[in-house]
């Protein structure tokens, strides 16, 4: 038994040895709904410098590597990028969350789960010195696995992530590795090791491809969503979601 545990930590390791830091979602409809997932206050990432002000949403945009992106700050283990290769989608320094070009990425229900009051977004370019490298030696954080889920219903029930990010098989036989990130304190072999720690459950079934979200029942029951257009508005706050989350690549922009 304790041979296949290891074995799958392996596979698992194996999967994220290219892991440098930076996440890239493949579009913008994706990377919005990061961003406005990851602002309520329970999810984890919201704490670790995505909080603040909720009426106001940040959309930061390099115009030279054209690429929207969220700085994650990780206290001591360093920063976590996460981005998505995309042109501008307004010149427009402030949108109100009614704007068109929001509703273009958003449906109805989206935007119920997502707003509660006079939000607005801002749209600054900025560039960030660690994607120019203008720093001499970026220090990369080591991915280590805390949880091993055996189900899926295991892990939602238990982690409750809010997000849940897929790093779907290269090949069609490969499984999924869906996983959630978590702040277990973990003391790293070197001393200039950065380590941050990932539930993870690994996916045979290809469940969440082409999926969105992750309905759980209060029966804990799970479903797969494409979408949640046809979600009832009762459903929408009797029931638990996560966002499904597939990762393009572990790139540097």
């Amino acid at each position: 038994m304790s041979t296949m545990i290891e074995e799958k930590i392996k596979y698992i390791k194996g999967r994220f040895q290219d892991f440098s830091n930076y996440i890239e979602l493949p579009s913008f409809r994706s990377f919005l709904l990061f961003t406005l997932t990851s602002k309520v206050p329970s999810n984890i990432l919201a704490q670790l410098g995505m909080g603040g002000n909720r009426e106001l949403i940040i959309l930061p945009y390099d115009p030279l590597l054209k690429i929207y992106y969220q700085k994650i700050n990780l206290f001591s283990i360093g920063t976590l990028i996460i981005y998505v290769q995309s042109d501008p989608i307004s010149e427009e320094f402030v949108l109100k969350r009614d704007n068109p070009i929001i509703k273009e990425y958003l449906n109805p229900n989206e935007e119920a789960l997502a707003f509660h009051g006079k939000e607005k977004f801002l749209l600054p370019k900025i560039s960030d010195g660690r994607l120019h490298d203008f720093l001499d030696k970026e220090e990369k954080i080591a991915l280590n696995v805390d949880d091993l889920f055996h189900s899926a219903e295991s892990f939602i029930a238990t982690s409750e992530p809010n997000i849940l990010f897929v790093l779907d098989g290269r090949e069609e036989n490969e499984p999924d590795i869906l996983f959630s990130f978590n702040m277990m304190p973990q003391m790293p072999m070197k001393l200039d090791q950065k380590i941050l720690m990932i539930d993870v459950y690994i996916d045979n079934e290809h469940k969440t491809r082409g999926m969105t979200y992750l309905k759980r029942e209060e029966d804990f029951t799970l479903t797969y969503l494409k979408g949640i257009k046809e979600v009832s508005h009762a459903d929408l706050y009797k029931s638990s979601f996560s966002l499904i989350l597939h990762i393009k690549s572990f790139t540097k922009p």
